[in-house]
């Protein structure tokens, strides 16, 4: 493992915080547009400027009443021009996470024009509860898309964002194919076979090309099971998951990562404070499942979940 990848996902790991991955496209507040204050407002803006549209359309028609489901209770929020740009431009969507809600330049593939349109399979239009906009209204903000979906005239285009990947999904599953969690404890004797599963999502980076994915097993006194045997091995607890195109699929998404775990009658354990070893007896082990992965080598963010199922060896 690259030293870089290896630091990124020891970070992840150590904090053992979901904060490192997100099911939600919320905006980081650097992106936000070219206003120090998100709540500002221009009393006079440019025509068919963002400033303009909300002011005219959007705050009237989707934060305000009606619909205004908008206002920052729900995602996004369409509360002021800076949080509407912060929350649509170059952020996929909940509903259709393969969207961007407002994709600079290219308003036909934009999912909140498919909501206010009520096109392309989304489960209702915007706004809800509501008249649909004017026709004239919805050609305003098109324009403004097909534009750039600029935070004003004359600046700079949109960025291009990376945003975060969503936390993994795990399953356990025999050698068979049968999944084994979900109904509580998986019960496994030492010999058995286990493929243990993950799925990834990314909007910018298709599955199979993420660059690395791993589950970790953890014990009840922290520590790790020794999955990479290689001699020299710096990282012994990382065992990498390789892409399988036909996983299947779990509540959201595809477990689409797999690693086969055969457990042994001494597990070996790792201490990766003390970096010390140690075979210990299986039987009357726990063990939990822990799934991450990065969503590029370069400036990437990891994603990881701690799976809810835990393996006991009896």
């Amino acid at each position: 493992m690259k030293p870089m990848t290896c630091a990124i996902v020891l970070v992840a790991l150590g904090a053992l915080a979901g904060a490192c991955g997100n099911d939600r496209a919320e905006p980081d507040s650097n992106d936000a547009g070219t206003d120090d204050d998100p709540l500002a407002v221009t009393n006079t803006p440019p025509p068919g400027s963002l400033d303009d549209l909300h002011q005219r359309i959007i705050g009237k028609r989707c934060s305000g009443q009606p619909g205004l489901c908008h206002n920052g209770q729900f995602e996004p929020n369409l509360s002021t021009p800076t949080m509407t740009y912060a929350y649509l431009v170059g952020r996929p969507g909940l509903e259709r996470p393969d969207r961007l809600r407002v994709k600079p330049g290219d308003a036909a593939n934009s999912l909140f024009v498919d909501k206010l349109r009520n096109r392309g399979g989304v489960a209702t239009q915007m706004p809800l509860g509501a008249e649909p906009l004017e026709e004239a209204d919805i050609k305003e903000l098109e324009a403004w898309i097909n534009a750039g979906a600029l935070r004003a005239p004359g600046a700079a285009s949109a960025p291009v964002l990376n945003n975060p990947p969503h936390r993994p999904e795990i399953g356990i599953f025999d050698a068979g194919g049968t999944r084994l969690d979900g109904t509580g404890p998986v019960r496994a004797t030492p010999g058995t076979t286990l493929v243990l599963r993950h799925s990834v999502q990314d909007f910018e980076t298709p599955d199979p090309s993420i660059p690395f994915a791993a589950v970790v097993l953890t014990v009840a006194d922290g520590r790790n099971v020794v999955l990479d045997t290689t001699p020299g091995a710096t990282d012994p607890q990382i065992g990498r998951t390789t892409y399988d195109a036909n996983g299947p699929v779990s509540k959201g998404d595809r477990l689409n990562y797999q690693r086969s775990w055969t457990i042994p009658s001494m597990l070996p354990l790792y201490d990766p404070k003390s970096k010390a070893r140690q075979d210990v007896v299986a039987s009357g082990q726990v063990v939990t499942v822990i799934a991450v992965y990065l969503d590029s080598i370069t400036q990437g963010m990891a994603a990881l979940e701690i799976g809810s199922t835990q393996i006991q060896i009896p």
